[in-house]
């Protein structure tokens, strides 16, 4: 029986078991309609606020099979001595049903009875996709079975309402996080079947699909995906970008069947759960999508999981992650955002390489994570698991259940914390500049860039826009296109398009009104020459001559290998491409050293462009040349100096957020670097202290601004706060 027929079998079998589960879920689902429609939003909001309205730090507590309730409560009494008002736990389902249709919860209840003890809240994670060993499905715990089989959803359904039903009253309970570090993508029948619901939803009939795909369904149940599809040369670009896109529906889609099941039994609790990737389309996660699930967005850090991550530069790179998923919180609606893992303790096996954190890793990583807008840093984990996979390492407790080093400097930011509620209420300044994540180019380029092993350059370039930026302590929001295509980004002076040669007709009509509106648009190689599934436009940029004034009908492909330079300086800013630059009404601001245009600045409407015939933001990624790096920031020098809270002064180790709230503003800065001086600059007049240590700042008052100058050692961390309307200790 062929690959077609084995499908197609499958789906019968599948519809009949549909058919039976349907009797056991739709009367759970109708319950959830029923329910939401009575129960008041303000109750769950209510919960939101109490556990976000706080900064918190928290630690997973995983339940290891030897532990008593002794144990537990001597842990639980540490973390609450610790500062700990966040607790996160598994509730796997294989220890709550180790004998088919016997619940046993004892051991959990040992938890929720230690956490009300000590004032902790209980972040439970729900595992429905993880099925107990008598079921057979998985080799172990911490695998996944296709949540889109009705089968599977059935069970999970039951293990739903019973750990939802048993914890949704204790007064422990905080919030649910759906799923652990969830994603999807698989090539299962039953996938199958909702992708061609999927289909049908884009397409509304066959013979509209049949126009664009190469073979014809007769029925969108026929759609499926072969892994020669996936990888072969020569492809239906058609199919595999349906194929991605839907992806990273189907997993949000999931997300909101587990939310819908939870808040059928408990309406009153809110939603969580932690993304691994923020951003990557083409292997099915999108933290924007996802975001519209949740009550509170989430992130998994561990570097250790991270390949060819230096030690020097985590600072950045931790930095980078944790705003690409805070610019998916702060998009409208706004949402609270949690770390809800930081690894914390010491990775001798199961990591890519081996490392443990130091005092101060684990200091500066949450002191940035609350600059950035994070309510809650829970780390990963308190006590390690003491067999099997991960046994005795990630801990922030030593094996033997004893506080480590790194527990002394966690309790430090607890008592910091608490002695300056100012932080409760502080948020990050609204940036003035933004990044956009292209997710059309980011699905293109797993196409395009297969036959020479070139799919990551998409995020390599807004690692390296976001970089250049982030040295020279410009204040930076990333942003998506359903942003640009909705028209939000209006409120920022400022915004980079790196890499984005995928673009459809509604985000170019968007970025030329963003321009003549007054925006300032930035971007460089080969824009918008593309659509988003792939067919070319014949200029480049593509489809906006207008908007960039300058147009270019052929590529000049240059090797990885042999950058180019365009100043004698030799910064090697050219990459991956040369284009034969017709000016249209744009202005050279610099040329290649044969006299062709390099970089072009161009005025449209109220705003105005910069553009770069190369792909500056990846030339910059890989070798970090100060002259790439001033291209880069140049359009954005002005803006940064009008912000509220901007830092003028620094090493590029110096890693810089401004704050502000209701009496105030303030600043964190965490030195990854040597001992040196920033010097941060506040608009208004004011009085400046390091909160850690109560000691006011040396400041200088001039053109309507506070400058205050703060001493950094080597490593350490410096938390700014002002008083408006007061000044003290001023020099002229």
């Amino acid at each position: 029986m062929d690959f077609r027929r084995k499908i197609a079998a499958k789906r019968v079998q599948l519809r009949k078991i549909l058919t039976i589960a349907m009797l056991f879920i739709a009367p759970g689902v109708a319950f959830a309609h029923a329910q939401s429609s009575h129960s008041t939003v303000a109750t769950r909001q209510a919960k939101l606020t109490q556990l976000t309205g706080q900064l918190r730090i928290g630690a997973e507590f995983f339940l290891n099979r030897t532990d008593t309730q002794t144990s537990v409560e001597k842990q639980f009494a540490l973390m609450h001595a610790t500062g700990l008002t966040l607790v996160r736990i598994f509730v796997i389902w294989d220890d709550v049903e180790r004998v088919p249709g016997v619940w046993d919860f004892s051991h959990y209840d040992w938890i929720y009875d230690a956490a009300d003890k000590n004032g902790i809240q209980i972040a439970t994670t729900l595992c429905p996709e993880d099925p107990p060993g008598w079921m057979h499905k998985t080799p172990f715990y911490h695998n996944r079975v296709n949540l889109n089989d009705p089968a599977n959803r059935a069970a999970a359904a039951v293990y739903l309402a019973k750990v939802v039903g048993r914890y949704k009253d204790n007064p422990a309970q905080g919030v649910w996080l759906l799923m652990n570090e969830p994603t999807k993508y698989d090539t299962e029948p039953s996938t199958f079947l909702a992708f061609g619901e999927w289909l049908k939803a884009k397409y509304g009939t066959v013979g509209k699909l049949n126009q664009s795909w190469f073979s014809p369904l007769s029925k969108f149940s026929d759609a499926y995906i072969t892994q020669d599809q996936l990888k072969s040369y020569w492809t239906d670009y058609h199919a595999v970008i349906d194929w991605r896109n839907f992806n990273v529906d189907n997993l949000t889609h999931e997300l909101q069947w587990v939310k819908q099941q939870v808040l059928a039994i408990d309406p009153n609790h809110p939603v969580h759960f932690n993304v691994t990737r923020p951003i990557g389309d083409a292997a099915g996660q999108d933290a924007w999508k996802e975001k519209k699930v949740q009550d509170i967005v989430g992130v998994s850090m561990h570097w250790t999981m991270q390949p060819n991550s230096p030690e020097n530069d985590y600072g950045e790179l931790y930095a980078y992650r944790l705003d690409l998923v805070a610019g998916a919180s702060m998009a409208r609606p706004h949402k609270p955002l949690w770390v809800t893992e930081l690894q914390s303790g010491p990775v001798a096996y199961t990591g890519l390489f081996a490392f443990t954190e130091t005092p101060g890793d684990l200091t500066r990583w949450m002191w940035d994570s609350y600059g950035a807008g994070s309510r809650a840093v829970i780390f990963w984990l308190w006590s390690p698991r003491n067999i099997g996979t991960e046994a005795g390492e990630w801990g922030l407790v030593s094996v033997d259940g004893t506080p480590s080093v790194r527990v002394p400097a966690v309790k430090a930011i607890a008592d910091t914390l608490k002695h300056n509620p100012w932080l409760n209420a502080a948020h990050p300044q609204p940036a003035k500049v933004a990044i956009l994540y292209n997710r059309e180019a980011e699905i293109l380029i797993s196409l395009d860039g297969r036959s020479q092993h070139r799919e990551g350059e998409v995020q390599e370039s807004l690692l390296g826009c976001y970089l250049a930026l982030h040295r020279a302590h410009i204040p930076t929001d990333f942003v998506d296109l359903d942003q640009l295509k909705s028209g939000a980004l209006q409120q920022y002076d400022v915004l980079y398009i790196p890499y984005s040669y995928a673009l459809d007709d509604q985000a170019i009509a968007a970025l030329k009104t963003y321009v003549s509106n007054g925006g300032t648009l930035w971007a460089d190689g080969l824009t918008g020459w593309k659509n988003a599934t792939g067919k070319i436009r014949p200029t480049i940029p593509g489809g906006m001559t207008d908007l960039f004034g300058v147009e270019a009908s052929d590529i000049y492909p240059v090797q990885a290998a042999n950058p180019y330079s365009v100043t004698p300086q030799n910064e090697q800013g050219g990459e991956l491409w040369k284009l034969p630059l017709e000016i249209k009404g744009a202005d050279v601001v610099l040329r290649t050293p044969d006299g062709k245009p390099f970089e072009v600045r161009h005025s449209f409407g109220k705003g105005k462009t910069y553009y770069f015939e190369s792909a500056v933001s990846l030339a910059y990624a890989r070798r970090f040349n100060p002259i790439v790096q001033q291209w880069i920031v140049q359009p954005s020098l002005a803006a940064a100096a009008c912000e509220q809270v901007s830092m003028r002064q620094g090493s590029r180790k110096i890693l810089f957020r401004g704050l502000v709230y209701p009496d105030g503003a303030g600043a964190i800065l965490t030195n990854w670097g040597d001992a040196g001086t920033a010097v941060v600059s506040f608009q208004g007049f004011h009085a400046v202290i390091d909160a850690l240590t109560g000691k006011p700042l040396p400041v200088v008052q001039h053109g309507g601004r506070t400058d205050a100058t703060v001493h950094l050692d080597a490593g350490a961390v410096a938390v700014i706060k002002t008083s408006k309307g007061v000044t003290h200790n001023l020099k002229s």
